[in-house]
Parts: C-alpha cells; sequence; structure tokens
C-alpha cells in the first residue's frame, strides 16, 4: 500500500477540515477496503477514547489496536486533528441511520420516541462516541470545527422534522418553540448517555427515554 508523507497536526492547526481530502481520496480509489478499514479504526479508537479520552488518544494506540500501520492511519485520516473530524462524522451518520430506523412508525409520538429510543441505545453500545462529542462540544464554539458544527445542525435537524410530525395527527401547543426543543432533546439524548458512562448509571436506554417523552407530552395538547 502506498503511504503518503507523514503529516502532523500542525497542519490540521492551519484550518479545519470539514470532510478531509485523504479519506475521500481514498474511498474514492479503493471503496471496499477503505469502508472497512474505517470501520476497524472507528471502532478502536472510540475503544481507546472511552476508557482514555480523546486528547491522551493517540495515532500510535489507534493503528495498534486495529491492527493497521500508523502510516495507514495518515493515509485514511491526515492527521490526528481530521481523525477526530472524521470519527464525529463516521458516528453521527451511523447515529443518524438508526434513529431514521427507529422512528419507523405511522404514528408521529411512537417515531419520536422510537427515535430517541434508537439514540439512546446507539450510544450506550458506542459510549466512546459519546465521549469524544462532549470532549469537543465543551472546548467552546471558537475551537468547533466545520465538521462539528454542521453534523450538530444535521442531527438537531432530524429530530426538528420528527417533531414537526406531530401536528400531522395531534394538537399540539404551538407556543413552544420546535427548534428549542429539538435542542433539548438532542442534549439530553448525550447527557442522559454519559451520565451512564461516566457515573455508572444503571438507567437502561428505555428508562432514559421517559424524561425525553415528558417535553414531548407536554408539546402535545391533551
Amino acid at each position: 500500500m502506498h503511504t503518503p508523507a507523514k503529516m502532523t497536526d500542525n497542519r490540521a492547526e492551519q484550518g479545519s477540515y470539514s470532510f478531509p481530502a485523504p479519506a475521500a481520496d481514498a474511498a474514492t480509489r479503493r471503496p471496499g477496503r477503505t469502508n472497512r478499514t474505517q470501520h476497524k479504526l472507528f471502532n478502536a479508537a472510540l475503544a481507546i477514547m472511552s476508557v482514555k479520552g480523546p486528547s491522551s488518544t493517540t495515532v500510535e494506540e489507534v493503528a495498534l489496536a486495529a491492527g493497521v500501520s500508523k502510516g495507514t492511519v495518515y493515509y485514511n485520516f491526515g492527521s490526528k486533528k481530521t481523525m477526530v473530524d472524521q470519527l464525529l462524522q463516521y458516528g453521527a451518520q451511523l447515529l443518524a441511520d438508526q434513529v431514521v430506523h427507529g422512528a419507523q412508525d405511522d404514528d408521529p409520538r411512537a417515531a419520536v420516541r422510537g427515535g430517541v429510543l434508537a439514540a439512546l441505545r446507539y450510544l450506550e453500545e458506542h459510549p466512546g462516541f459519546a465521549r469524544l462529542w462532549i470532549a469537543e462540544t465543551w472546548k467552546g464554539p471558537e475551537s468547533w470545527s466545520a465538521t462539528l458544527i454542521e453534523i450538530r445542525g444535521q442531527l438537531i435537524e432530524a429530530i426538528e422534522k420528527m417533531l414537526q410530525r406531530l401536528s400531522s395527527r395531534y394538537s399540539v401547543d404551538s407556543s413552544q418553540d420546535i427548534r428549542t426543543m429539538s435542542v433539548a432533546i438532542f442534549g439530553s439524548i448525550f447527557m442522559l448517555s454519559m451520565d451512564r458512562e461516566v457515573h455508572s448509571s444503571p438507567r437502561s436506554a428505555e428508562e432514559s427515554v421517559l424524561p425525553v417523552m415528558l417535553m414531548i407530552d407536554s408539546y402535545i395538547k391533551a
């Protein structure tokens, strides 16, 4: 496998990486093999981050855990900075897919519950992703990458679309702002997941969905 010249984090600090070119180029050349490799890198990186945290995770550790060379990590991601962006992007896409799958119900309230539950279950199974997300967002907006901003917006919009469906069957409280509710639900999902991960809460995904649904039921008029 051809390995390009080593890239360092100094290059990443020169600007934001929304959809990094190294991974895109690799996928174009060898889509099947690259997808499998990136999936291995994703699982390996998140497994380490769930224990050590994102800032303490090194490229060398990810390569060792994934069973690939350090050059392969750089080939797919370009730098640790772009690796984090790609992990966020890849993990968020898997999360969004699970939400869409869980929200397949003709009853819009049941669809919201199913989507939220699917998100909680996904983060329960991928605690490293929840930890990575929280770590990156808590750095402050001035440090957010273009990728993080875009992903956050897409996930919140997905929740907002589920909430908009409620008015097709239920009488809703029009004084409540759907966008604000979507942000609140988005934050609740991640913080409930982090509470389970950091504080070893025995609360299951099924139990965590209950307080989120209280917001939904306050929006639906009896």
